[in-house]
């Protein structure tokens, strides 16, 4: 018995599809469909590419939030948390913000920052581990900064960790230790609590 694709199934009905007089033939046709609703949500990040894919899927399937706004720059939430010299990050990031919140609708925002970050390493020239101090209290004065910019959105706040190639995400609204002791290949280690015999682990 043959069988034939549901209409969901199948790929672009290429008869439908005007082409401008000046348009070329598509390359490639996603097999992603359009979703016209917004989400309501942005994830501040850094564009460390490297990230990216783990970014998605903790987003995707711990946040729950689907086709989020994405907004990748160096140092990620530092853009908002700027020093007296580097006030023109913060007004650039205000005023792309006023426009997504009116137009995007938005109502969350989730600022993440991840460790051994180059955008810390350069501008503090030390250990990714000494960089984590700083990087957590720019998270939480972005946080503030987004909360007085907007007093009804809802933020949180995130610490993306490595250890060797397992990634984890780890909430910073809670008391965290901000200096790991180093391992051997310089990522995040374990330590032994004393007189429990249990591993913990320090971010």
């Amino acid at each position: 018995m043959t069988t034939h694709p549901s209409p969901s199934d199948a790929g672009p009905n290429w008869s439908k599809v005007e082409l401008g007089p000046e348009l070329p033939l598509a390359v490639f046709a996603s097999t992603e469909r359009w979703h016209s609703e917004r989400i309501g949500a942005l994830a501040l990040y850094c564009s460390d590419g490297r990230w990216g894919e783990a970014c998605d899927e903790f987003c995707h399937k711990h946040l729950l939030i689907p086709r989020y706004d994405r907004w990748a720059v160096p140092g990620g939430p530092a853009w908002l948390a700027s020093r007296d010299d580097e006030q023109g990050f913060c007004q650039a990031a205000r005023e792309q913000l006023d426009f997504l919140v009116k137009f995007h609708e938005l109502e969350q925002v989730v600022l993440i920052t991840h460790y051994a970050c180059a955008y810390y390493g350069h501008r503090l020239q030390k250990s990714p581990q000494e960089c984590l101090p700083v990087q957590t209290a720019d998270v939480h004065t972005a946080a503030n900064t987004l909360r007085s910019w907007y007093p009804s959105m809802r933020v949180e706040t995130y610490l993306a960790m490595r250890s060797g190639n397992c990634l984890s995400f780890h909430g910073l609204n809670q008391q965290v230790n901000p200096v790991p002791r180093p391992g051997k290949d310089g990522t995040a280690s374990t330590t032994t609590s004393p007189g429990k015999g249990k591993s913990r682990r320090q971010v």
